[in-house]
Formats: C-alpha cells, sequence, structure tokens
C-alpha cells in the first residue's frame, strides 16, 4: 500500500516549486538567499516530519527561523569574545 501523506521533504520540495515563478523574478543573489531559506527547511526534515500541523507552511517557517536563530547566536557570541 502506498503512502498518502507526503513526507516533509517532498512538501518542502512542493513548496519550492510553489514558488519557483517569483524566485525567477529575483536577482540571483536573492535567488541563492531562497535556496538557501529552503535549505534550512529541509536540514530539519525530521522535525517537521513530526509536526501534526496541516499547514506545512508554518514548519517550513519555523525551521528558518530556527537556523536564523542559530546563526544570531553565534554572532553574538563572535561579537562578545571580541570585545575587549
Amino acid at each position: 500500500m502506498g503512502r498518502t501523506v507526503p513526507t516533509f521533504r517532498a512538501v518542502v520540495e512542493s513548496f519550492g516549486w510553489e514558488w519557483h515563478d517569483f524566485k525567477r523574478a529575483l536577482r540571483a543573489v536573492d535567488q541563492e538567499a531562497f535556496e538557501e531559506l529552503l535549505n534550512h527547511a529541509r536540514r530539519h526534515a525530521a522535525a517537521g516530519t513530526n509536526t501534526a500541523n496541516p499547514n506545512p507552511f508554518e514548519p517550513i517557517v519555523i525551521s528558518i527561523l530556527l537556523e536564523h536563530e542559530k546563526l544570531l547566536r553565534e554572532l553574538r557570541e563572535h561579537v562578545a569574545r571580541q570585545r575587549p
């Protein structure tokens, strides 16, 4: 029997295709940034699979925000180490 619910990874890929025209309209540097946002969501596919959220946009955005929060923390720590 086949799967009736797509995997979260498949949902992320579908999301990327749904926004394909938007991405194509962006400048090259912004296209790269857009793709990196999707990569953030791909990195958290296991967690996204475990959500019972009927709206896949929410776990995608939370995954992106999580990666941004991690980067902000890393940058804050780096700045704090540079201060005398």
